[in-house]
């Protein structure tokens, strides 16, 4: 997640009352270090808003670790079954689909965990360069690819946030100054894939990121 990203989505989440967003099941968590350290725009313009306000918030994640709540696997039947247990009332998925290849599924299983009237709010690189965690299939949505993979939903409101060229970024969302990196770019025979992997981002020290954002409604219960 970017800046620009945590702001938008943050200000929408400002504006919602409690009943629709608590409890609040965040997918693909990661860690509270990753949360509050390496990116930390995404707990003050996200997730420290919404403990001021009192409402249950619990982070899920595949790794066991500091900051997650609930650690396992969607797919897996008997852990679905205890999630919903928790009564999610809106579900959050950042940066999380470009990770994995059975994206389909967990879009599914995301659509059983949350009621009617539910909302799910859902976010991802656009126009964003290659970044493993562990992998990156290069899922670069628009907004209406990304809608297409939660059938039975509206969308409420969405975006594509421009977040300006890697020169632009913050030092967390960068990871190097400028300098540094373009010397980096001229010693490719050490660490070669590390410098590939940089290689591969250079592009966007001039052109700009770009990262969609959805809302999205699942219908209410039919009459």
């Amino acid at each position: 997640m970017n800046l620009l990203e945590s702001q938008w989505l943050g200000k929408r989440l400002s504006t919602m009352p409690d009943t629709d967003l608590f409890p609040l099941l965040n997918v693909g968590s990661s860690t509270f270090d990753f949360r509050t350290r390496s990116q930390p725009y995404i707990d003050q313009h996200i997730f420290a808003p919404l403990r001021a306000r009192g409402g249950k918030i619990y982070h899920l994640d595949l790794k066991q670790a500091p900051g997650v709540d609930i650690v396992g696997d969607l797919l897996d039947p008997a852990f679905l079954n205890k999630v919903v247990a928790f009564q999610a009332r809106a579900i959050m998925i950042s940066n999380l689909l470009e990770h994995v290849i059975n994206r389909q599924e967990i879009c599914d299983v995301v659509m059983k965990i949350i009621p009617p009237s539910g909302y799910i709010f859902v976010t991802g690189p656009h126009d964003y360069p290659y970044h493993p965690d562990p992998i990156d299939t290069m899922f670069r949505p628009t907004i209406d690819e990304i809608h297409a993979h939660f059938p039975g939903t509206s969308i409420i409101d969405s975006a594509i946030i421009d977040s300006g060229n890697w020169r632009q970024w913050n030092t967390a969302e960068r990871g190097r100054s400028l300098w540094r990196t373009l010397l980096r770019l001229l010693t490719p025979f050490y660490r070669p894939i590390t410098w590939w992997g940089l290689a591969r981002q250079s592009p966007y020290i001039f052109k700009h990121i770009t990262a969609y954002v959805l809302i999205l409604r699942k219908a209410p219960p039919s009459t």
